[in-house]
C-alpha cells in the first residue's frame, strides 16, 4: 500500500458490494489502457505512464506462430518481451517488464487486434475494402 492509502476496516469489507466491486474493476481496467497508432510500418503503443513502444506491422511467419501458440500469459509475455527487444532495442523490453502486468497483456490485444484488421483490409473484409470490392464485382 502506499503512504496515502488507508487500511479498510472489517465495516469496508462488510459494506462492499457487487456495484463497488465493479466501479473499482472498470476504474483499474481504464488506467491500464494502452494507446496506438499506425505509422512508419510499426504499431506504436502509448502506456499509461507515457513510455512508448513499438512493434512491426510486417510481422514475420516465426514470430506470428510463437504469439499465436502460446498457452500461459507468461510466455505470451515473453515473446512480446523478445520481439520488442528484437525490433526496439533492449532498453524497451527491460522498460516493458517493469510495466504493470495488464499494460503487456493490453498491448498483445491490441497488436493482435490491428494485426487481423490489417488481413481484413488485405482480404477485402474490411469496410474501406469491401465498398472498391463491391464495385469491382459489379463491373
Amino acid at each position: 500500500m502506499t503512504k496515502n492509502t488507508v487500511m479498510p476496516s472489517a465495516a469496508d469489507f462488510d459494506a462492499w458490494t457487487a456495484d463497488d466491486e465493479e466501479k473499482a474493476l472498470e476504474a483499474s481496467a481504464e488506467q491500464m489502457k494502452v494507446k496506438h497508432l499506425i505509422k512508419d510500418g510499426s504499431v506504436w503503443f502509448l502506456a499509461p505512464h507515457g513510455h512508448i513502444y513499438k512493434l512491426p506491422l510486417n510481422l514475420s511467419i516465426d514470430d506470428f506462430v510463437r504469439l499465436s501458440d502460446l498457452q500461459s500469459n507468461t510466455e505470451q509475455i515473453q515473446a512480446l518481451k523478445d520481439i520488442l527487444a528484437a525490433f526496439a532495442g533492449e532498453d524497451a523490453a527491460k522498460e516493458l517488464a517493469k510495466e504493470p502486468a495488464m499494460v503487456p497483456f493490453n498491448i498483445l490485444n491490441d497488436y493482435g487486434d490491428v494485426l487481423a484488421k490489417i488481413q481484413g483490409v488485405e482480404l477485402g473484409k474490411s469496410s474501406a475494402s469491401a465498398s472498391s470490392y463491391t464495385e469491382r464485382m459489379a463491373i
